[in-house]
């Protein structure tokens, strides 16, 4: 089975006794919903319009992340493909992916547990490069003087998707953290 036949099942599972999800109280019962939400986020954004490109007021383009993306492999440029595959696809899902295993399969207090958040911290301070790779591109095509750039909804949904990933784990450490300590509220039977 692979990665995402796991992920699937462990959408469909209990959780790990002793994990975050299954101790979570209030709004922490909803952090894994809204891992999937930001991931739902970010699929919307790689496939929305992003930005539509005019060019001397008569040619226009729609461009999204896929369509960039199978534009550079189409003119060559595969240094440039490498790095938005790996900084806007992979790395954010990679990212999501394993805060879900952190939520739902790990117990705070398992000597491990800090190597896997430090982990998943480390893709985090990554994804939001995309988001700063898109925002450079629209400087630069809005510095030209033949080029102007009409935004569209899936920068905003690409945009929310990551930030909402990053509130999630952030939500997530704290919650961890406040377990490990003994001082997060036990469930009530």
């Amino acid at each position: 089975m692979g990665a995402i036949g796991k992920a699937v099942k462990a959408l469909w599972s209990r959780p790990v006794p002793h994990s975050i999800a299954e101790r979570a109280r209030g709004i922490d019962r909803w952090l894994g919903a809204f891992l999937l939400l930001a991931l739902a986020l970010l699929v919307l954004g790689w496939l929305a319009p992003m930005m539509t490109v005019e060019q001397l007021f008569v040619f226009e383009q729609r461009v999204s992340v896929l369509s960039g993306m199978v534009s550079l492999i189409e003119h060559r440029q595969i240094g440039l493909f490498v790095i938005l595959l790996l900084f806007s696809i992979l790395f954010p899902v990679a990212k999501i992916y394993l805060s879900f295993r952190l939520l739902r399969d790990h117990d705070p207090a398992e000597p491990n547990f800090e190597n896997y958040l430090r982990r998943v911290e480390a893709l985090g301070k990554w994804s939001m490069l995309d988001v700063f790779i898109i925002a450079l591109a629209v400087a630069a095509i809005n510095i030209s003087l033949i080029a102007d750039v009409h935004l569209h909804w899936g920068i905003y949904a690409l945009s929310g998707g990551v930030l909402l990933s990053m509130a999630a784990f952030a939500r997530l450490m704290v919650v961890a953290n406040r377990i490990r300590r003994g001082k997060y509220p036990a469930k009530k039977r």
